[in-house]
């Protein structure tokens, strides 16, 4: 039998579940009631976890959209259907025939036909970042309704009523929750091969157009899907609510588990997505009964659906070499390199705009504005992993954690030498990522680093050596040759410098052979390696590359907050990092100085205006931002870029690329329309390229 990367994961993650089970072995005797009552208990937090995953798979299989915010819309029809239930007072049934079969699906058709049905061709970034900016829209929406000081509760169905298997005693709602997901896998499987819209929904995922052109209609296909996912999250949130309570992250995380076992399934088969969502409720069930986690891992018991999910990923067959994607539609602009000089030139006017404008600056702005550019700086990690190299990471804020403590453990006084321990203490970290990128590739790399996002947090921040001693983690401004940047304006122009000199670096590196690489691994993975390049060397460096950076970045923002916990980092901080990096446009320096800019404009807004509807704008802010980010996929920097690169006196091809783009949007219908131009550069010399002039034909070509 030959030895493979599933059977090593395997044989890893049983040996881990093994010694920790023997090191934390509560000392509660095994019995035959306690084992009924654990395979009670697990087999109906994995009916939960099963009806969740198949709404994740029947929409990713329709319409080829991973659907983050699955948990979310759970969550918030749960806090739905306590208002119906509990505020408003209606009849339980009731309630339940609202939320599940009347506004979810309404939700999720809205959903599929106001965003969805236009992500179809989209890039798998523009399509995570959509999905992720719903999550978090759903969660700041539910924090905006809902008081979160509020203390709310759902009880379970029939209260405490039950019966007895043996000496066991079983609740009502725990039988109800097996036999709703045992009806919904039956229900699943009679649609999708007993129904003519099955069939369709099963022809629309072989081939979308082929179907169409075989009187099938996808876009309703797709439609239904998202309405059946939606009311399938619905239940699940609904009936988890009495196990672990009407909190929005609490609700909202629910989706790691969900991802766990549709992982287990490879998002497309339904059977094995409920064996995985069924072993998974069984470990969370065991851990419970058997195991005392104390002491420093009292918080490990909630990465146990993560630890599932990087097993069951790590047991995924190795995905195949990518061929070329598709070119992007020409309407669509595309970023320009720009020279070194031109971002020098633009760095050094960013310097001196902000030493203008914050002479007379008090505190908190300037507070504001170092977290800014602190946070752009950060974003700036992501230009060559994701931007260039087509690598999607929600660990940054992981690195930037590990900077922050290496800075606080070995510099905490402020040593410039803190700065280097934080950038390669960092790099393991990185490249520990890297290992699932050399197997994973797309969606399944980007579920592998939010695993292990939200592992690092439980396993590793929480620790009493890294953040878990408490609120002591004190860390001083950084001194050079004796002096020492207490004053915010100071450090907030060194900082600046900071970051124009790692803009000036990216851009030097992206015009070099590296940089070249890097995109081309993007574009095509097989043509890479055709030509030579080693893809393991380049995804290994460019993942330690990006997490020295991010790490260099967490050390100058535990200067700037002055302490460092775990709260600082965790993943779903994360999220918003990320999604405002490609909103202001993740392949160039100026989407990250936008991005950087645009993390501190809601909690401006909230602090300046103190309006109730205002506290959940720091999560709606974001998810707003990133449902526009369908119609504008590289990013506002580009379009920028393309109105004002125009401006600059040495830009005659961005006057030219401009002058073509209005006269093709002002061209008679039907009329060709020239090729897009191209959009923002990086640093202030934001730019727009017009393609080259075709050559003109010799007289022996015209001939033939």
């Amino acid at each position: 039998m030959r030895f493979t990367w599933q059977r090593a994961a395997l044989v890893v993650g049983a040996a881990v579940l093994l010694g920790i089970s023997l090191a934390s072995w509560s000392g509660r005797p095994v019995t035959t009631d306690s084992i009924i009552s654990m395979l009670i208990v697990g087999i109906s937090l994995g009916s939960i976890y099963a009806i969740a995953a198949s709404g994740i798979v029947v929409t990713y299989t329709t319409s080829g959209i991973f659907n983050f915010a699955q948990g979310a819309i759970g969550m918030f029809m749960a806090f739905m259907y306590w208002q119906l239930r509990v505020e408003w007072g209606l009849p339980a049934p009731i309630a339940i025939v609202l939320c599940v079969l009347v506004i979810a699906p309404l939700l999720g058709a809205t959903i599929e036909r106001i965003l969805m049905r236009h992500l179809v061709d989209a890039t798998l970034v523009v399509q995570l970042v959509v999905t992720v900016g719903l999550m978090l829209f759903f969660m700041g929406l539910a924090l905006l309704i809902w008081d979160p000081t509020e203390g709310r509760a759902i009880n379970f169905f029939f209260g405490t009523e039950g019966f007895s298997i043996g000496d066991t005693f079983v609740l009502w709602h725990r039988f109800i929750t097996i036999c709703v997901a045992i009806g919904i896998a039956i229900f699943l499987r009679l649609l999708l091969y007993r129904s003519r819209i099955g069939v369709t929904m099963r022809a629309v995922v072989d081939n979308r157009a082929l179907a169409g052109l075989h009187g099938a209609r996808p876009t309703r296909a797709s439609m239904l899907a998202w309405a059946l996912g939606s009311s399938m999250a619905a239940i699940s949130g609904i009936l988890l609510v009495p196990e672990l309570g009407l909190t929005v992250e609490g609700l909202t995380l629910l989706i790691i588990n969900a991802f766990a076992a549709a992982i287990v399934g490879r998002l497309k088969n339904l059977p094995l997505t409920y064996v995985g969502a069924i072993l998974l409720g069984l470990v969370v069930s065991f851990q419970q009964s058997y195991l005392d986690f104390t002491g420093r891992w009292s918080t490990a018991t909630f990465a146990i659906p993560t630890i599932f999910l990087f097993v069951a990923l790590l047991a995924l067959p190795q995905a195949r070499i990518e061929l070329r994607r598709p070119p992007p539609p020409a309407k669509i602009l595309q970023p320009r390199v720009s020279r070194v000089w031109e971002t020098a030139l633009g760095m050094a006017v960013l310097w001196v705009v902000i030493f203008v404008f914050t002479r007379n600056m008090g505190t908190v702005s300037l507070n504001r504005m170092t977290l800014a550019i602190v946070t752009a700086t950060l974003m700036l990690s992501l230009v060559p992993l994701t931007g260039w190299a087509g690598q999607v990471s929600f660990a940054q804020i992981t690195f930037a954690g590990v900077g922050a403590f290496a800075m606080f453990n070995w510099a905490s006084t402020g040593s410039a030498w803190g700065l280097l321990a934080a950038a390669a203490l960092a790099v393991p970290f990185g490249v520990l990522v890297a290992l699932p990128a050399l197997r994973l590739q797309g969606l399944y790399l980007a579920l592998a680093t939010i695993a292990f996002a939200y592992m690092a947090e439980r396993l590793f921040f929480d620790q009493p050596e890294v953040f878990g001693a408490g609120a002591g983690n004190r860390i001083e401004r950084l001194s050079i040759f004796g002096y020492q940047f207490t004053d915010q304006r100071n450090y907030l122009l060194l900082c600046t410098g900071i970051f124009g000199a790692m803009a000036v670096g990216v851009i030097a590196l992206r015009r070099s052979a590296y940089g070249r690489r890097l995109v081309a691994l993007r574009d095509s993975e097989a043509a890479s390696a055709t030509l030579g390049v080693n893809l393991m060397t380049t995804k290994l460096s460019v993942f330690a590359l990006s997490a020295a950076m991010a790490g260099f970045a967490g050390a100058l923002l535990g200067m700037q907050r002055g302490t460092a916990g775990t709260q600082d980092f965790t993943m779903l901080l994360g999220l918003p990092i990320v999604l405002l990096a490609v909103i202001g446009g993740v392949a160039t320096v100026a989407g990250a100085l936008i991005g950087g800019f645009n993390f501190i404009l809601f909690r401006v807004i909230t602090d300046t205006w103190d309006f109730s509807w205002l506290r959940s704008l720091e999560l709606l802010g974001p998810g707003l931002l990133a449902l526009a980010i369908a119609t504008n996929p590289n990013g506002a920097s580009v379009g920028l870029g393309f109105l004002f690169s125009p401006l600059l006196p040495w830009r005659k091809d961005a006057r030219q690329a401009f002058k073509a783009e209005m006269q093709r949007r002002r061209g008679p219908r039907g009329a060709p329309a020239p090729a897009a131009a191209g959009g923002a550069g990086d640093g202030a010399a934001a730019v727009a390229s017009s393609p080259p002039p075709e050559p003109a034909l010799t007289s022996e070509e015209k001939q033939t």
